[in-house]
């Protein structure tokens, strides 16, 4: 494995690893309802973040690889994007209704300050991916992902807006840190044409990115907005614990993309889903097991709901992280496309069951319109990569 895809997969296991221990301070720190809360206003912004900045990045990174010089004006045009995702945030309460409205509106403006500050290490982080410069870009989401726990953790008397304060500023201290590397990459003039062409390519990504994030707590959203916190922090447990899966995924997918882009060798999708099945069912067969055990364990309840819902997201998780796999192989193989239209189609299934089976079974119907929704994309994206090959 070259030296630059080992800096990529080492910070890639251990921000996600880091992402999982915040979601346990936060469960740890604040009780269920806050928990709840958390994970139902988490999506929207990563969601936002992603289509409105983080989307941007990967454009960057193709044009200056390309030879072509950063010019300071996509900066401008990020910041503008992120104000439109900020007014977006801050009124979106509104928007989804429900148990939404009785949340503080403060906690709204941070999520808008969330986005405008990830503009600044997006922007960064393009630089530094197409200037090859692997090391510093692993660096910068390693020290992401470490003072958005230590921020957590500074910050968790003032509450649950703090959770998110920790990451507006981790942000921001990362993208002043970074900029220092890259500043002499930058040609501070306007160029439109540059931002245009940079914004054509960005379309696609942004949208793809941006949805498979949807997809994975879209459940979330919706228990928010007709159970409320509480049950969105149940839920919210169970679909943590689950998705510890999503980590051995990763670890797969992230060095199985550029491999099959390189040989175009669908034996190594075979071995791919092979050894994912293989590390993943005795975590799944323990959460089938003892789901009242590790509930009680991590997070001190007792709800049957909740450990019914854990059993059947483990199934689900293991199906997801086959997808996972699956559309790392699309892209690789240039059909990066239909992996879009297949989570897509996802969505718009997991939304119409949640609000279906949610309103009957709360949390168990939730977990098992996620289940169904997991297995259709599977499934589906799969056979397109059956006929495409």
């Amino acid at each position: 494995m070259k030296k630059e895809n080992l800096y990529i997969l080492i910070s890639n296991i251990y921000t996600k690893g880091l992402a999982y221990l915040y979601y346990f301070l936060v469960a740890f720190f604040f009780n269920t309802e806050g928990f709840g809360i958390v994970r139902a206003l988490m999506p929207i912004l990563d969601t936002l973040t992603i289509f409105f900045s983080s989307g941007i990045p990967p454009s960057i990174a193709k044009f200056t690889a390309e030879g072509k010089k950063v010019n300071i004006s996509i900066l401008l045009v990020m910041i503008i994007l992120s104000l439109i995702g900020f007014f977006l945030v801050i009124t979106i309460k509104y928007i989804l209704g429900g148990y939404y409205l009785n949340l503080s509106d403060s906690l709204f403006y941070v999520l808008g300050l969330c986005i405008l500050l990830s503009t600044i290490i997006a922007f960064v982080r393009g630089i530094l991916q197409g200037t090859f410069k692997f090391g510093y870009l692993s660096l910068s989401w390693i020290l992401e992902s470490s003072l958005k726990v230590l921020f957590l953790i500074i910050f968790s008397f003032i509450g649950v807006i703090g959770a998110f304060l920790s990451i507006a500023l981790s942000y921001l201290t990362v993208g002043i840190f970074f900029f220092n590397f890259v500043r002499n990459a930058i040609e501070y003039s306007l160029n439109f044409k540059y931002c245009l062409d940079i914004l054509k390519y960005s379309i696609p990504i942004a949208l793809t990115s941006s949805s498979f994030r949807l997809f994975g707590d879209i459940d979330n959203i919706i228990i928010m907005i007709f159970l409320g916190s509480f049950w969105s922090g149940v839920y919210g447990y169970s679909s943590l614990l689950s998705r510890g899966i999503f980590i051995v995924a990763s670890a797969i997918s992230i060095p199985l993309l550029p491999k099959i882009a390189k040989t175009k060798n669908l034996d190594l999708l075979k071995k791919g889903l092979i050894y994912n099945t293989i590390i993943s069912l005795p975590i799944i067969i323990v959460f089938l097991l003892f789901p009242d055990i590790i509930l009680y364990f991590f997070f001190k309840i007792k709800n049957s709901e909740g450990i019914l819902a854990l059993r059947i997201l483990s199934i689900s998780s293991l199906f997801l992280s086959y997808f996972s796999i699956v559309s790392s192989a699309l892209q690789g193989l240039g059909f990066a496309k239909y992996s879009l239209c297949s989570v897509l189609f996802g969505i718009i299934i997991n939304i119409f069951l949640n609000i279906i089976m949610i309103k009957s079974y709360g949390i168990v119907g939730a977990s098992l319109a996620t289940l169904i929704s997991s297995l259709f994309t599977f499934v589906l994206s799969y056979i397109i990569l059956k006929i495409k090959t």
